[in-house]
């Protein structure tokens, strides 16, 4: 084995204290990676693999080593990032090398990476004994908030909708939580997980809380190598605080996700997102996964968005300002990370321009009618506020460099003393201009001239005819094809005196530069507490927007037990087709209600739409109905449609009852329930026996408001068994044997599925269909050439599956009192009768 070099030894140093991320080690221009890491580097990135002393090797240029490091995380891994921390024209011996941060998907800061539409956090979980803490920080904006679950299912659904970029796993959880699919798992030591770090958590914070808070302490601090100034005080919060939404009814709701990939036109967050910045559009979409409970905030949430719905001029006022502002909130965790360039400063200044624009458009419409607006607006008056912006005008140039180590961010005016050195420059740049023609005088060389490059700086350049009449003094410093380059001690010492003066600028503005950003950081409070206020606002705006142009109205809550709509329309259904209103009415003393109707009518449009008519309520939003009272619900379930997961060997059936099983155990009576075509995964009378009973139990014991779609028309008959269900159907008109779907919910028993109707308008073949319908006519007779699916002999078909079956008709028949019936009403009953059987 070849002795290793100095360099390889420290390079492997490094490598050693960061196994789990890739090295970039700082050589010259370039990252280079070595061994593995190099190899890793070459296949996902297409960089050429190349060797060192027989080592595999591959570098990326510094000045585009962000993009690289971008794409790594986007592929989930970790970057070790090493600098130089010497010059090497001074150093003696080996330059020393530290690795300055690590770069993992949950602790990064660059937009390039970051979505603005989505908070980026950083989650730890720790079990005590059968309870779960959680803790999540956004290192982007510094929230940090921790919560205990009581039981895996709750911290799962905890963990969907906060959808983590990393997960930080003790060593006995790796393996539990090994198949969630919640970003890069990272396992940690479990001395990490030490409580006693978090110092300044509230009090009464449970100890597995604290313990997954500390964890990712800890681990900020290892990535990070230095104090982060912006990090938020832990804030401790319950999940009985919101509504819960488990993963499937996030799923089934499309809420932030849509169910068919590249279709984000269809989700809950597409329609309601008018937002203008980046803090508005994060706050809308945690609004949607975590719907109030508290009355009081959903009620003040309300009376905001009903204030700004009142005035087109002010919404408008406030959108073109709220545009102008940039994403404050990471900016300032830029500042507080230690990681704000020139760029980032000039866009918080910009930011901070606005505030006033903002408070005058907001000034005209609160006062009075909104305590949450009065609140913002003291939030963006603080004086302090103004202080920071105040000390930041005129500071900046308007087209600053990317890194304050190049020179040239503030403008003139700003600092006497920078001015003086600038000036000092250019006097002595006018001189050495001055000198081309006195030594063009001097020389008698016509075509002599002064220029400047920036590897040979300063030169007088002669070409070749005239070369016989370059004086003795003149010092060769190039030479070109047509022409030679010299250097003069005068022009040297202009040169020196430049090079002086441009440090000394140089170093004056990055003085100036972070003497700006320690005054910022004093007011990170501050500017957290303004960016907090924007984003609320933003949403709160864009609610108001999206109410006035889609005709939305304001819920109202009640406290009984009951949920009326007028009119309800489905939010993002609307927007793509013409939409049919309907009206849902479940007043107490009815829990369930049965909707049949065939395929294609809009059976699910009409579950969907109730259960997100009642989530947007409780963000805080309008409605998408003419009328709606609603109760606060503690939980929306939705269980519409197939959710196969063969990949996972998980049949649809399967996943169906896995979903069921869950709304049993953890639905209340504050909860809604939609289910769609329950037990369709199964034979026919599995299916039947599993929706009856799961039906009853709802209606029975679980006394949730529950809308049941389905095409098993004996569900119908539990109205009979049970007071609090009633029955609901879609209703249609047949022409012929056309079928036209009214998309209309009425009272009453859908007549048919219409599946063959459907299928025809599938597009199946007139023989297939016209086949389709004998078959159905003789499984309807009975006809013992088409004996009834799933029986398993003619006994078992004889014996109705819930009591005796009694036929409709005889039904109707019973509640009739013949006495109280015209001559013509008789005989048109007799008609309606006949043609039913």
């Amino acid at each position: 084995m070849s002795k290793k070099t100095p360099m390889m030894e420290q390079y492997l140093r490094l490598k050693a204290a960061h196994p789990d991320a890739i090295l970039f080690f700082h050589l010259g221009d370039f990252y280079e990676a070595f061994f593995e890491d190099a190899e890793v580097l070459a296949r996902e990135l297409d960089v050429v693999l190349t060797a060192r002393n027989g080592n595999p090797m591959a570098g990326v240029p510094i000045r585009r080593g962000e993009a690289y490091v971008n794409e790594l995380l986007k592929r989930g891994y970790k970057v070790a990032i090493c600098q130089q921390m010497e010059d090497p024209r001074k150093a003696t011996g080996l330059v020393r090398r530290e690795v300055v941060r690590v770069v993992t998907p949950g602790t990064t800061l660059d937009d390039g990476v970051l979505d603005a539409g989505r908070n980026n956090y950083l989650c730890a979980v720790y079990r005590r004994g059968a309870r779960f803490g959680l803790a999540a920080l956004d290192l982007s904006t510094g929230e940090f908030t921790a919560t205990a679950a009581s039981d895996r299912e709750a911290l799962t659904g905890e963990l969907t909708r906060l959808s983590p970029s990393e997960l930080l796993l003790p060593p006995e959880l790796k393996e539990e939580f090994a198949e969630l699919e919640q970003g890069v798992i990272t396992v940690l030591p479990a001395e990490q997980f030490d409580p006693k770090s978090v110092s300044d958590a509230e009090f009464g914070v449970p100890e597995e809380a604290l313990c997954a808070a500390g964890a990712v302490l800890a681990y900020v601090a290892e990535t990070q190598k230095g104090i982060v100034a912006h990090l938020q005080r832990l804030q401790m919060y319950s999940l009985s605080e919101r509504m819960e939404i488990d993963p499937f009814t996030l799923r089934n709701l499309e809420l932030v996700k849509p169910l068919r990939e590249g279709e984000e036109r269809g989700t809950l967050l597409h329609v309601l997102d008018k937002t203008a910045t980046g803090m508005g559009r994060r706050y809308l979409r945690r609004a949607i996964l975590a719907p109030l409970l508290d009355r009081a905030e959903i009620e003040a949430r309300l009376a905001a968005v009903e204030t700004l719905t009142q005035d087109e001029l002010v919404q408008q006022a406030l959108t073109e300002a709220l545009a102008r502002v940039h994403d404050l909130e990471r900016l300032t965790g830029k500042l507080g990370a230690g990681r704000m360039g020139p760029l980032d400063l000039l866009l918080l200044e910009r930011s901070l321009d606005q505030l006033p624009r903002v408070t005058e458009a907001l000034s005209g419409v609160a006062g009075g009618a909104s305590g949450l607006l009065i609140r913002i607006i003291e939030d963006l008056s603080f004086p302090r506020l103004a202080e920071l912006r105040e000390g930041l005008s005129g500071m900046l140039v308007d087209q600053p460099p990317a890194d304050a180590r190049d020179g040239g961010l503030i403008r003139p005016g700003f600092s006497e003393q920078l001015d003086r050195l600038h000036a000092e420059m250019r006097a002595l740049r006018a001189q050495i201009a001055a000198l081309e023609q006195k030594e063009r005088a001097r020389t008698g060389i016509p075509s002599l001239k002064v220029g400047y490059n920036r590897v040979f700086g300063y030169y007088i350049e002669v070409t070749k005819p005239h070369l016989s009449k370059v004086p003795p003094e003149y010092h060769r410093r190039q030479t070109l094809t047509n022409a030679e380059r010299f250097v003069t001690e005068e022009l040297r010492e202009y040169e020196q005196r430049i090079a002086v003066a441009q440090e000394r600028a140089v170093a004056l503005e990055l003085e100036l530069f972070t003497q700006a950003l320690e005054r910022l950081k004093e007011g990170i409070p501050l500017l957290q507490r303004a960016a907090h206020a924007l984003g609320k606002l933003d949403f709160l705006l864009s609610l108001a927007v999206v109410a006035r142009r889609n005709r939305y109205t304001r819920p109202r809550f009640t406290d009984r037990h009951e949920i009326v709509i007028r009119e309800g329309r489905h939010p993002v259904v609307e927007l793509v087709e013409e939409f049919v209103p309907n009206d849902l009415a479940l007043p107490e003393g009815t829990d369930l209600a049965i909707i049949t109707g065939p395929n294609m009518s809009g059976k699910s449009v009409y579950l969907r739409q109730t259960a997100l008519i009642c989530l947007m309520a409780q963000v805080g939003s309008f409605v998408p109905a003419r009328e709606a009272t609603l109760p606060i619900l503690d939980r929306i379930f939705a269980r519409v449609g197939a959710s196969d997961m063969l990949v996972s060997g998980i049949s649809t059936f399967m996943m169906e009852m896995l979903e069921t099983a869950a709304i049993l155990n953890r639905a209340t009576a504050r909860s809604l329930i939609i289910l769609d075509e329950m037990g369709r995964g199964t034979s026919t009378y599995d299916g039947l026996s599993i929706a009856w009973a799961v039906a009853k139990e709802l209606a029975g014991s679980v006394r949730a408001k529950t809308l049941f779609a389905t095409h098993y028309q004996e569900l119908t008959r539990l109205a009979d068994e049970l007071p609090n269900v009633t029955n609901l159907h879609v209703a249609v008109k047949e022409v012929g044997k056309e079928v036209v779907f009214l998309h209309r919910v009425e009272p009453g028993v859908a007549a048919g599925s219409y599946g063959v109707h459907v299928a025809r308008l599938a597009g199946l073949p007139d023989r297939v269909t016209e086949q389709a319908e004998r078959i159905l006519a003789e499984f309807l007779a009975g006809s013992p050439l088409y004996p009834k699916a799933g029986a398993p002999d003619a006994s078992a078909q004889s014996l109705p599956l819930f009591g005796p079956d009694e036929h409709p008709v005889v039904k109707r028949l019973r509640k009739i009192d013949p006495n109280n019936l015209t001559p013509l009403e008789a005989l048109e009953l007799l008609f309606q009768l006949r043609k039913e059987l």
